[in-house]
């Protein structure tokens, strides 16, 4: 039987947890079919899952020196860029317990690891055929979990390309200074990783981005997405959804969600708010009795609501209330200006609901242009309203739209189908180790 054990920071907080744990269930609920064993060890777990582990690290030396290691060499280093930054360092001490009973026939298979998994050093010590799915670009970057924004919030271009010239001192952007944490962490794992790891990117935007990048450019890579299951994730009917929220029958929804809320601009709340106000003074012109703006990810955000009828509804621990949610929406806006892949456009699909989202990363995988939704011009908030009354003015294409997500969500992402591409991934990996 072939042994998957699935590496995470944990298993259910955050979008690239949640994506992790939905790959081990995938594969474990295939186990029958495929002769495979799932499990997943993770740092913090929060499921009631049987096969989900948690690591034990007990050294009160390394809780206390890794955080004031981070936060020192952090102190001194001043950027722009929002984005999380992990150094992964130092060693945890846990890779004994994660190689423990690695067989030729088992493999590991990291996801989203942060800056207290386990460190760059210990992952190029881990055992066995090792794949790794990218949930951002921190894998073959610098500490950065994403390159600077495209735009930086006074309109500037950024063209951020470290990760493809070996983040020399010259490749070093404008705003940064201080200690180069960046090119001090991409050395690293240049230095410890010398055996190639299987790469599983999530979008072709992804994709690319290895295939460019000087630290994994020759290592193997996998296209594919996350898996959902559509037997689980489908939709509700509107009305009832709606009904359930409190909402009038008669009015557009408008949904808009992530973690954080309108807090991370990298999801793009600010251009959003650009785009709303547009709506409001170009589309609707009785926009309260009209439309209702829905947020989840937040309790409240007083600035963001600037006279518009918008309710926010806090965060969701368990799936059956965004698919409410989602079902009651006539649109999900993700306004992202940078995504690697687009979890809830591709939940909101599964929902039978369209998305309005800019041109970039992997939100062109999913939201296929003006057939399962609208894919506006890059942080132009004028088309991205354009897309979103687009979506909503005709009932007829509405439903349209809404029928061919839901397809789409089925042929593309259900969980039976990511699991045999992942089994054959793995299969061809193992034949060749």
């Amino acid at each position: 039987m072939l042994s998957i054990v699935h590496l995470s920071n944990n298993d259910l907080i955050g979008g690239a947890s949640r994506a992790a744990y939905r790959i081990h269930r995938c594969l474990e609920d295939c186990k029958s079919d495929y002769s495979i064993d799932s499990s997943m060890k993770v740092i913090k777990k929060y499921s009631y899952d049987p096969k989900v582990i948690s690591l034990k690290n007990n050294s009160y030396l390394w809780k206390r020196l890794q955080p004031r290691i981070s936060r020192f060499l952090k102190s001194n280093f001043k950027t722009s860029n929002q984005s999380a930054h992990s150094i992964a360092y130092p060693n945890t001490g846990l890779l004994k317990e994660i190689n423990s009973n690695n067989s030729s026939n088992e493999i590991t298979h990291l996801h989203w690891l942060g800056d207290n998994t386990i460190s760059i050093e210990e992952i190029g010590k881990l055992k066995g055929p090792i794949f790794w799915t990218l949930h951002d670009q921190w894998p073959f970057c610098g500490a950065e979990h994403y390159t600077h924004p495209p735009i930086n919030k006074n309109g500037i271009e950024i063209n951020d390309f470290r990760y493809r010239e070996n983040y020399s001192s010259k490749s070093r952007i404008f705003d940064e200074n201080g200690f180069d944490i960046n090119r001090w962490t991409w050395k690293r794992k240049k230095r410890s990783w010398t055996k190639p790891i299987n790469i599983v990117a999530t979008s072709n935007w992804l994709f690319e981005c290895v295939k460019k990048s000087s630290l994994m450019m020759n290592w193997p890579i996998h296209l594919i997405p996350y898996p959902i299951n559509t037997k689980h994730w489908m939709p509700i009917n509107k009305l009832h959804a709606k009904n359930i929220l409190g909402i009038d029958k008669n009015k557009k929804v408008i949904l808009f969600g992530a973690i954080g809320g309108t807090k991370d601009t990298r999801k793009g709340s600010h251009i959003l708010k650009e785009a709303l106000n547009i709506l409001r003074d170009s589309y609707f012109e009785d926009i309260e009795h009209k439309i209702q703006i829905l947020v989840f990810g937040e309790e409240s955000n007083k600035e963001f609501i600037d006279n518009l009828p918008i309710d926010f509804l806090g965060s969701f621990n368990d799936d059956l209330s965004l698919r409410v949610v989602y079902s009651a929406a006539d649109v999900m806006v993700v306004p992202s200006i940078q995504e690697s892949y687009g979890q809830t456009a591709s939940e909101a699909h599964a929902c039978a609901t369209p998305v309005a989202a800019f041109k970039i990363g992997g939100l062109i995988d999913i939201v296929s242009h003006q057939e399962t939704g609208y894919l506006a011009d890059p942080y132009d908030p004028k088309s991205l309203a354009y897309g979103i009354n687009w979506i909503l003015e005709d009932e007829e294409r509405n439903k349209k739209l809404s029928s061919q997500a839901r397809l789409k969500a089925k042929k593309y992402w259900d969980s039976r189908i990511i699991a045999k591409k992942y089994i054959e991934a793995y299969h061809s990996a193992l034949s060749s180790y």
